[in-house]
């Protein structure tokens, strides 16, 4: 229940706007947000939020902007996933890398089907189309990212 309650939160959570020229960070740059908020004990989803800055700050004036911002986000995420993977299959071996892509896959799939639950609630308001395709998006990008993170924190010890 409690992440249902962080992926909504996440999902329709107002975020500080980046500049307009920041996309999604690079791997290297998320990947030391993370350390940093594990080793402080902090949220990692202010690495996410953070992540998908650019993205947040386009919902307003250019809509189409933003989908099409969240959408590479997804896709962005999932590219750092794979090396995420690489590299735990590279320090942990087949057994490791086969276990961490059971949860992987598993992660992904019960956040994108939270993100989908509240589409097809907020379609129940009669909310916009181009904003429910927004929200979706976000929600997507932000599951991606949300297994990055837990990735990350699970294989850190294997450097």
């Amino acid at each position: 229940m409690k992440r249902l309650v962080l992926i909504a939160a996440v999902c329709v959570a107002p975020t500080a706007p980046l500049s307009a020229d920041e996309m999604l960070q690079s791997q290297d740059q998320v990947e030391a947000c993370l350390a940093t908020q594990m080793q402080n004990g902090s949220p990692v989803i202010a690495c996410v939020n953070e992540a998908l800055g650019a993205c947040i700050q386009f919902t307003a004036d250019a809509p189409q902007a933003a989908l099409q911002c969240f959408l590479e986000a997804q896709t962005t995420w999932t590219q750092y996933i794979g090396a995420r993977m690489d590299l735990v299959l590279d320090k942990g071996g087949e057994d490791i890398a086969s276990i961490a892509g059971i949860e992987v896959k598993f992660d992904l799939l019960q956040n994108k089907l939270q993100c989908q639950r509240m589409t097809e609630l907020s379609m129940l308001r009669a909310a916009p189309t181009e904003q429910t395709q927004i929200t979706a998006a976000r929600c997507d990008a932000t599951a991606n990212g949300l297994v990055f993170a837990k990735l990350f924190a699970q294989s850190e010890n294997l450097k």
